[in-house]
């Protein structure tokens, strides 16, 4: 088995699978039971449901994004035959914006009602983790670290799905952004076009 910057390729899919375990049942644990005051009162316990109903479709919400993300990334993992340094690097950016991820959605959770501010932390993250993925798929192909079997229009067409999703993800921003201010909705258009013309000549 091969290994580089002495440790296995294996180990480093066993420590996401558990981070992304841990993350996704963290989330969970925003969902509160309700207290009543009158545990028969069925309309008081719908009631305090409702209030918690934003902290629920949050939760679902994010359980399905960290899901995906999970998959995407083991889709990506699979075609890479060993871990050095710089991927290591990479890999541990990625796990540390997934421990955060619930941090994020809990705050989305509670206040996305009250101030799109909520937004503002929610959704730099999800960004965070799609370009990490992207980096972490990219260093790989530029240190040769990808398998021999994998063909290089696999390759290609994986680099250009990752630069088309990080793309699609700065452009649909663009109205949050424009909470933050023109400047940060401007940076984001840029940076969806320039993602975007990448994948289209990657």
């Amino acid at each position: 088995m091969s290994m580089q910057f002495g440790i296995h390729k294996h180990r480093m899919e066993a420590l996401i699978d558990g981070v992304f375990a841990i993350a996704m049942t963290i989330l969970v644990l925003e969902v509160k039971v309700p207290e009543l005051e009158n545990p028969r009162d069925g309309a008081a316990l719908l009631n305090a449901l409702q209030h918690h109903l934003y902290i629920i479709i949050a939760y679902f919400l994010s359980f399905a994004m960290l899901g995906l993300f999970w998959v995407w990334h083991h889709r990506l993992a699979t075609k890479v035959k060993e871990i050095d340094g710089a991927l290591m690097l990479c890999s541990l950016g990625f796990l540390s914006l997934i421990c955060f991820f619930p941090f994020a959605a809990a705050l989305f959770g509670r206040y996305m009602f009250y101030t799109p501010a909520a937004l503002l932390v929610y959704l730099p993250v999800v960004g965070l983790i799609l370009m990490s993925q992207a980096l972490y798929f990219f260093v790989a192909i530029k240190r040769k670290l990808i398998h021999e079997d994998v063909s290089a229009e696999a390759v290609r067409s994986a680099h250009k799905h990752n630069l088309y999703a990080c793309g699609i993800f700065c452009l649909t921003a663009i109205p949050s952004a424009l909470i933050a201010g023109i400047s940060v909705a401007a940076g984001c258009a840029v940076a969806a076009s320039l993602l975007i013309w990448r994948a289209i000549k990657a």
